[in-house]
């Protein structure tokens, strides 16, 4: 998937990734700008290639790990509220990203 992402796309997301590592504070997190920019840049990024790769790659994830059990983990290390509201924003990302996927 990753081969086949548009460069310039790949290029955006590195940078945001970058920036983002220099304004580490001391609790370990990044100021939302650049969390914003990060997630717009693995939104594009995703949408420059085709769904079917995508799909691809979420199914080859079951290979390696239990997505029941992880989901589970994490959102036992969280206040269950702020998770389940993440997890609603992640499947509206994903229809965006959809929307504009090649």
């Amino acid at each position: 998937m990753g081969a086949s992402m548009d460069s310039a796309a790949l290029k955006k997301g590195v940078l945001a990734h970058a920036s983002a590592i220099g304004h580490v504070d001391s609790k370990g997190m990044i100021p939302l700008p650049d969390y914003t920019a990060i997630n717009a840049a693995i939104g594009h990024m995703v949408a420059s290639v085709p769904k079917s790769q995508v799909i691809d790659v979420f199914n080859a994830a079951g290979d390696v790990v239990r997505k029941e059990e992880v989901g589970a983990y994490m959102k036992s290390l969280v206040n269950s509220g702020d998770a389940e509201a993440a997890y609603k924003a992640f499947w509206e990302f994903k229809d965006v990203v959809a929307a504009a996927q090649r």
